[in-house]
C-alpha cells in the first residue's frame, strides 16, 4: 500500500487524529483549514511520546509536549528542543473531497 485515501468533510479545523495503518504503524492527521493537512509518524523520535495526544502545530512548527522538541511541519527536521533526529512527515495532496497521503 503506497498510499491512503480519506474524506476531508470528515475534518474540522483545528482537529488532529490517528490512524492506524493496515500494517501497525501509526500515522498522525492534522487539518489547519483552506486544505492544509499535515501527517506525520505518531510516535515523537526522542522517547516516543503519542504525538497524537501531545502534538500541537504552532506557526510552522510540530511540537512534542511529553519534551518540549520541536519540528518543522515541512520537512520534519527538529529545530530545537530534545530530539536530535527528524520526525517522518507524509505527502499530501488533495483530490475533489479526499485527502489522499503518500506512504512512501
Amino acid at each position: 500500500m503506497n498510499e491512503i485515501k480519506i474524506s476531508r468533510n470528515e475534518f474540522k479545523t483545528g482537529e488532529r487524529r490517528k490512524i492506524v495503518l493496515p500494517d501497525g504503524r501509526e500515522i498522525v492527521v492534522f487539518y489547519l483549514g483552506a486544505d492544509r493537512f499535515f501527517v506525520f509518524d505518531n510516535k515523537c523520535p526522542h522517547l516516543g511520546c503519542d504525538i497524537s495526544k501531545y502534538g500541537v502545530i504552532i506557526k510552522e512548527e510540530l511540537i512534542c509536549q511529553c519534551h518540549f522538541s520541536h519540528f518543522s511541519i515541512y520537512t520534519g527536521e527538529p529545530k530545537k528542543g530534545a530530539s536530535k533526529k527528524p520526525i517522518k512527515t507524509y505527502k499530501v495532496r488533495i483530490e475533489n473531497e479526499d485527502v489522499i497521503i503518500s506512504l512512501i
